[in-house]
């Protein structure tokens, strides 16, 4: 099957040849990709400003915003079944007993800074026609969304920075004043610098929240 990869050695962006991978464990899941998105990040890999191969070859690739459907299930798979629509994870945990983040499956928040990502840092990516991956690393999304759900990723950044906002609004000595009929957060304004996809994703969730929101582009939108 066919591969998007970079040569950080040699500084080549190519498409390679590679064998059509196999179900390892019995969790495992084969994904045919459908979607993969390019974005800022992949741009600096193919500048070769940043991005790592696995620790056992010369290349990586690419690709960390993916949508794909589910083609095949280990035998102790629960979650997904063939012809599932999948988003699949990027950031794997590192090995350390004592981030708490990684043991928590908060990877995201992994403080020792040995996780791995799928195609970005030592774990390949996903502009490739296959993949296999443990079934907890897939989001299953529903078929209604076959058409934007490569997004998930990418919106999955700002979700996350909400999350964190709404932690600390938390524990703060007041709170919005409860209005029937409004969002939670009709009390709070938030401002979003920069109108990149991410941005623009960014923006519809703190609306979606309830945010009086603006957005401050150099370009335009």
């Amino acid at each position: 099957m066919k591969a998007i990869v970079v040569i950080p050695e040699r500084r080549e962006l190519r498409l390679v040849e590679q064998e059509t991978p196999s179900l390892y464990g019995p969790r495992d899941v084969r994904v045919k990709m459908l979607d993969v998105g390019v974005c800022g990040t992949d741009r600096e890999i193919c500048r070769f400003e940043y991005g790592t191969p696995p620790p056992n070859g010369p290349h990586l690739v690419i690709g960390h915003e993916a949508l794909g459907e589910v083609v095949e299930v280990g035998r102790e798979v629960t979650r997904v079944r063939p012809g599932d629509l999948v988003v699949p994870m990027v950031r794997r945990p590192c090995a350390h007993d004592d981030c708490a983040a990684c043991r928590a499956e908060h990877a995201d928040f992994c403080f020792t800074g040995d996780f791995r990502e799928r195609g970005i840092k030592e774990a390949h990516g996903f502009m490739t026609e296959q993949i296999v991956d443990d079934e907890r690393y897939m989001n299953v999304v529903p078929d209604a969304l076959r058409d934007v759900a490569v997004l998930v990723e990418p919106l999955t950044i700002a979700e996350k920075a909400l999350g964190q906002i709404w932690e600390v609004q938390h524990r703060l000595p007041w709170s919005c004043a409860a209005t029937p009929g409004t969002a939670h957060a009709s009390c709070h304004r938030a401002v979003v610098i920069g109108a990149g996809p991410v941005g623009l994703l960014g923006a519809m969730a703190l609306v979606h929240a309830g945010f009086q929101t603006t957005v401050y582009s150099r370009g335009s939108a």
